[in-house]
């Protein structure tokens, strides 16, 4: 019966870490320090984050991610952005993103109170095979504040 119940737990481990993803390093926007905290980031499947490598994303397969948020403000309604961040300034956005967050996440947003945004980002084949930095940002269209980061990917076949 032991073994029994220890099998269960184990597979219930695998299960709760393939739902919820890899955990990524990420860095913060420099203005969206202040204002929100971004507590955790996910991206499923990621195998390399164990190594905190940048994550393969596979052309035509479309990855999960998510991350977990703690905003310093309050807000109606989010957009959200995702982007090549090609420098701090010059971005080049995917366009094929829903951008009504409150799609993948529970509105209004209240201050201090910590949710979950999480997305199938399509990662369609015309993207060409290299290294990105990528940039999320959920913003308040009202006060402009917004949760904001950058990660790390690679497009691989």
């Amino acid at each position: 019966m032991l073994r029994l119940s220890s099998l269960l737990l184990l597979l219930a481990l695998v299960a709760a870490v393939s739902v919820y993803g890899e955990s990524i390093n990420f860095l913060n926007c420099a203005d969206s320090v202040d204002v929100c905290t971004v507590d955790a980031v996910r991206v499923t499947p990621c195998p390399q984050a164990a190594s905190k490598a940048a994550c393969h994303i596979r052309r035509r397969r479309p990855a999960e991610m998510s991350f977990d948020i703690t905003p310093k403000f309050d807000a109606d309604n989010l957009v959200a952005t995702l982007g090549w961040a090609k420098s701090e300034d010059v971005e080049l956005p995917l366009l094929s993103l829903e951008r009504d967050a409150c799609k993948s996440t529970s509105c209004p947003v209240r201050s201090g109170v910590q949710q979950t945004y999480t997305i199938a980002v399509p990662i369609e084949a015309k993207f060409p095979l290299s290294p990105y930095t990528i940039r999320w940002a959920l913003k308040d269209p009202v006060s402009g504040k917004r949760c904001c980061f950058t990660i790390d990917i690679k497009v691989v076949r």
